[in-house]
């Protein structure tokens, strides 16, 4: 690997405070949203829109391989120790890996990172609703031992099915693509420093 190409202490240290910042907005998100059952099947969607510019930002700055699987990596830890259930970590580290495969490495490619953007809140996605579209039972026994009001569980997984579950998906995809786009323009002068535009 060329040395250029290693994570350094400084990228390090961005990453970890950029990653932060993403965890606290989607935190926000989650609790906002999460008050209302209908709204919180939104928010990986809603979320992904001012996330875009955290992300972009970080591919940005820190330009090297294994920046988005690292990320993943923390905030599937971040998360385990939020008491977040398995397969939504899970799903961030697969999804940050697969993001980092569709990167290759490419960091002046916008196009590749905003797709592996996509990719990665696909994952949150998938890990938050896809237990309760296909696993209804085991999840709410799960939910209803870890203190989760057995009646607000019950009316997210009447709200589920597989079409629904879909169009979470694709509404997810679609405010990732948004988000990487407004982070592009944005940080535009960011990306002119590093020779991307």
């Amino acid at each position: 690997m060329n040395q250029n190409n290693k994570l350094q202490v400084k990228d390090l240290i961005i990453l970890g405070v950029l990653n932060a910042v993403f965890m606290v907005i989607m935190l926000i998100f989650a609790m906002v949203l999460g008050i209302i059952p209908l709204a919180s099947i939104f928010v990986p969607a809603a979320a992904a829109i001012p996330l875009g510019t955290v992300f972009m930002l970080l591919m940005v700055k820190v330009a090297k391989t294994g920046t988005l699987l690292l990320s993943g990596i923390l905030q599937g830890t971040v998360s385990l120790f939020m008491g977040i259930s398995w397969p939504l970590i899970t799903a961030i580290v697969i999804s940050a890996l697969l993001g980092e495969l569709v990167i290759r490495g490419a960091y002046k490619n916008l196009k590749r990172i905003a797709i592996s953007y996509a990719v990665l809140i696909g994952g949150y996605a998938i890990g938050s609703f896809a237990p309760l579209v296909f696993f209804a039972d085991a999840y709410r026994a799960m939910a209803t031992s870890r203190g989760y009001d057995e009646v607000y569980i019950n009316k997210i997984i009447e709200l589920l099915n597989g079409p629904v579950f879909a169009g979470i998906l694709a509404v997810s995809i679609a405010g990732a693509l948004l988000g990487a786009l407004l982070g592009k323009r944005l940080l535009r002068k960011h990306f002119s420093k590093a020779g991307i535009v």
